[in-house]
């Protein structure tokens, strides 16, 4: 572990929110204190039980569709990932990666047992934290999420040259410095802990130029179901109509499906 690395976890996590109100949305930009980063967070006004994590290429502004529809009824968060001054990131693995998640978490003033939800990457980062630290997330709510199976079973339904794209890339350090292949053999052998799950599933990917929209489809279903398999509360969502930027394309059906989540875990911590 760098130098760098280790007094950034043995910092600890200092708080230091600078919040600009945005109050017709009843929104905030806040900018908290990790360590020795800064992390640019958009957060909804309330008690914060909602953590959302975006896709390799987004950002906190990614999921601002969604958070102004939870704006008024439910405090969540969305927040930039870390990166270093001269923004990149060095090849880190999961531990490292899942430390500098959690010290986020609490210095947005989450509590234990708050909904966490992520998108596309974010939701195989959302799913692995959940199943190493299962004390910390009540409920999960994954879009799209990334999963060890999917790029054996899309193959048939992508042009050759997109998927070996792809399959190279997934063997790169990515935009949070860790290899998506590494995390998928880790998904592999992780158990969910008995918490609620939403699992929403894009349903217009894209066609032409040798794309199979229709196997596409049922190929992402298959898998996204999978990760419902031995939950007790379980829900497989289709997002009709949207594409795999289901946080813009469909906000309302996300926002709906995550206030249902903190409605149900509010039970279940009572």
């Amino acid at each position: 572990m760098s130098g760098h690395r280790r007094r950034l976890l043995l910092a600890g996590v200092l708080i230091a929110a600078a919040a600009r109100p945005l109050s017709a949305e009843q929104m905030s930009v806040v900018d908290v204190r990790v360590g020795e980063s800064t992390v640019h967070a958009l957060c909804t006004d309330g008690p914060r039980r909602v953590i959302l994590l975006h896709g390799e290429s987004g950002d906190a502004e990614s999921w601002r569709p969604v958070l102004q529809r939870l704006a008024g009824g439910v405090g969540a968060c969305a927040y930039d990932r870390a990166r270093t001054a001269s923004g990149t990131v060095p090849a880190r693995g999961w531990f490292e990666l899942m430390d500098d998640l959690r010290n986020v978490h609490t210095a947005l003033g989450v509590e234990p047992g708050y909904t966490l939800v992520g998108h596309s990457i974010g939701g195989l980062y959302a799913r692995l934290l959940a199943a190493d630290r299962p004390a910390d997330v009540g409920g999960l709510v994954l879009l799209e999420p990334v999963h060890e199976d999917m790029p054996k079973a899309v193959l048939p339904g992508m042009p050759t040259a997109a998927w070996s794209e792809w399959d190279t890339r997934r063997r790169r350090p990515n935009a949070d410095g860790v290899v998506e292949i590494d995390l998928a053999e880790r998904a592999r052998g992780s158990r969910l802990p008995p918490i609620p799950v939403t699992v929403i599933t894009a349903t217009r990917r894209r066609e032409g130029g040798g794309w199979d929209a229709r196997f596409l489809n049922e190929a992402a279903r298959r898998v996204h179901a999978s990760i419902l398999r031995g939950v007790r509360s379980a829900r497989h969502v289709p997002a009709s109509g949207s594409g795999h930027d289901v946080p813009f394309e469909a906000p309302d059906l996300v926002a709906g499906e995550i206030s249902r989540m903190v409605r149900m875990t509010s039970k279940a911590g009572r």
